[in-house]
């Protein structure tokens, strides 16, 4: 368990002091500042840390119990504290967590690429080595699906991030199916159609194809490098569209 202490919080204009509140918890849990098992701050202290209502305070550890980030005890040695998950809820409380952080800004472009880089190219990698013919199989469809000309701009869209989550499904590795199923829910979809107008099919086509190639090919070095080129082409269009700050 680590040290609460280490958690400080201060007042931060994001608007409405309830997400004020469940914005900085929800920074402090998603950086390691908290931990599981970590005791918050009364809704006294919190309220004067936050410079808000103890109401506010009591709303957004509400919020946050609902979502299972947090419990609270009552009564006397109660309180609230980081909740330890376990995997079946990891994806929904980490698509509440990116959705409310996206809201306020509270995740760039620039971070979502960077994650996507580490964690995508480890999981072809690691896919390279764990992938079984029904993951092959299924990757196969979508790339053949996302070839017809006649699909919607939402559908083949819709291909893509399916063919992604194929790809990390395939590295065999729940710690990183969870973060990764939230960021393909919630973050990839919105950069997806802030450059929608940018985007040419048969490049996103030939990159997921390359990645495929690989992960048969059982050779985790250029299943890597796929998604290295993958994200770089990606990340141009993101600074050309003016997402990067």
């Amino acid at each position: 368990m680590s040290d609460p202490g280490n958690a400080t919080f201060t007042p931060t204009p994001v608007g409405d002091p309830v997400d004020q509140v469940r914005l900085q918890i929800l920074d402090a849990i998603m950086s390691g500042q908290l931990r599981a098992g970590d005791r918050l701050p009364s809704e006294l202290e919190a309220a004067q840390g936050f410079n808000v209502s103890r109401a506010a305070v009591r709303e957004a550890l509400a919020s946050l119990a609902q979502i299972g980030l947090i419990t609270t005890t009552p009564g006397r040695g109660g309180g609230s504290f980081v909740t330890e998950v376990d995997h079946a809820p990891v994806e929904r409380n980490l698509t509440e967590a990116m959705q409310l952080l996206l809201r306020f800004n509270g995740i760039s472009a620039r971070e979502i690429a960077d994650a996507r880089r580490a964690l995508e190219g480890t999981c072809a990698q690691l896919a390279a080595d764990r992938r079984d013919a029904e993951h092959l199989v299924e990757m196969s469809t979508v790339l053949d699906a996302a070839m017809d000309d006649d699909l919607t701009d939402d559908s083949w869209l819709d291909l893509d991030i399916r063919f992604h989550r194929v790809v990390v499904r395939a590295a065999n590795n729940r710690v990183l199916l969870a973060p990764l199923a939230a960021l393909h829910r919630v973050a990839q979809p919105n950069l997806n159609h802030a450059i929608q107008p940018l985007l040419e099919r048969a490049q996103i086509n030939a990159q997921h194809r390359a990645i495929y190639d690989a992960i048969r090919a059982s050779d985790p070095v250029s299943a890597r490098g796929a998604v290295d080129a993958h994200v770089d082409y990606l990340e141009a269009l993101y600074e050309q569209a003016g997402l990067f700050d």
